[in-house]
């Protein structure tokens, strides 16, 4: 089959024929219809010390965001069948450890991560194990099928707390960011505020909602705007996705008193804070969120994606072939773009 290969430690891939995978009793083999890029295939096309640092795989076949058909499964499958379209969940739980045991595979002691750890989705087969094939309703379009991953880490950041009623604010308009924009939307945050120094992607965000106000931080105070449209008070909500030092601290400091910040954004480098006024004498509240709840924020984003109320597809500006994977990556890179996509078949 024809894949996307990360052959060496270096920048690049290529496109290249390899063996198609062969599956074991647990997994699930899949033909992969459209596939998405993420930031984490921008690390690992530039093999930064990002990839070094969570152990990736090398040599392999990239790709993580995905919607595929099911072709065969395992002699032990029983949730999909062949013929089912699925998304895959890109977090692979060892299913034993306490914390799988007790409700958060998705933060499993011993985590893999499709096309980071295993070959992944950027080729026209890819295969999963059974517990990461979610599967989709019938009729679900290939490419909002593969916004699935990506849509629910948003709705897992947002919706960690109530958003309905409350100013919020959301740090980093890429694809994430958007579709943070549009749950908390549509769950009923106001004011609601999209910052980001990107302008092409601040035009995006004022598509996902109604009177959402954007911010770029290199023409104004952000902390500034938003508490001049809260009574002085702050947000009450702060989503941080933009993985900035800059963007965090002026989040923490737009934060309300008592307000709740969710860290999603991945960070590169350490990030000096005034730990007191904006944490301590805030009594504010601080999660740290990675991926998606398996599997309560995928029943949530369903339902969501299902009420016709969402703007998926306004994220997607871009569309390649699998040939045109390394443009597609390097598209995204460039950051003139919402979410590239990349149709299989």
């Amino acid at each position: 089959m024809k894949a996307a290969y990360k052959s060496a430690r270096k920048k690049g891939i290529e496109i290249k024929d390899v063996p198609e995978p062969k599956i074991q009793e647990n997994e699930v083999l899949i033909r992969v219809r459209v596939a998405a890029v993420c930031g984490s295939d921008i690390h690992l096309y530039n093999w930064n010390e990002w990839c070094e640092n969570v152990h990736a795989k090398n040599p392999m076949i990239i790709g993580h965001e995905f919607c595929g058909e099911v072709v065969e499964v395992g002699s032990l499958v029983s949730l999909v069948k062949a013929g089912d379209l699925v998304a895959g969940e890109t977090h692979i739980p060892c299913g034993k450890c306490m914390l799988c045991r007790t409700g958060k595979q998705h933060i499993c002691q011993s985590m893999k991560i499709v096309g980071v750890h295993t070959d992944g989705a950027f080729a026209e087969f890819t295969k999963i194990p059974e517990v990461c094939a979610y599967k989709l309703p019938e009729h679900t379009a290939p490419e909002i099928g593969a916004m699935y991953e990506p849509f629910t880490i948003a709705v897992h950041g947002v919706l960690r707390g109530q958003v309905g009623g409350l100013a919020t604010a959301v740090f980093g308009c890429g694809p994430i960011g958007l579709f943070a924009v549009n749950v908390a939307s549509v769950c009923g945050a106001y004011p609601l505020f999209a910052i980001d120094v990107n302008e092409y992607r601040l035009e995006i965000a004022k598509k996902m909602g109604d009177a959402v106000i954007p911010i770029n931080p290199k023409k104004e105070d952000v902390a500034e705007v938003i508490k001049s449209s809260t009574k002085g008070y702050g947000a009450d909500v702060v989503i941080e996705l933009a993985g900035s030092p800059d963007a965090t601290r002026t989040g923490f400091s737009s934060l309300r008193k008592s307000g709740r910040i969710c860290i999603i954004g991945l960070h590169s480098q350490e990030v000096s804070l005034d730990f007191v006024n904006n944490v301590t004498y805030k009594e504010a509240e601080v999660y740290g969120v990675t991926g998606r709840v398996m599997f309560d924020s995928w029943y949530v984003a369903e339902n969501l994606i299902q009420s016709g109320k969402m703007r998926i597809r306004d994220v997607i500006t871009h569309e390649f072939s699998l040939d045109e994977t390394e443009k597609a990556i390097l598209t995204a890179q460039e950051g003139k773009c919402g979410k590239p996509i990349i149709r299989v078949s």
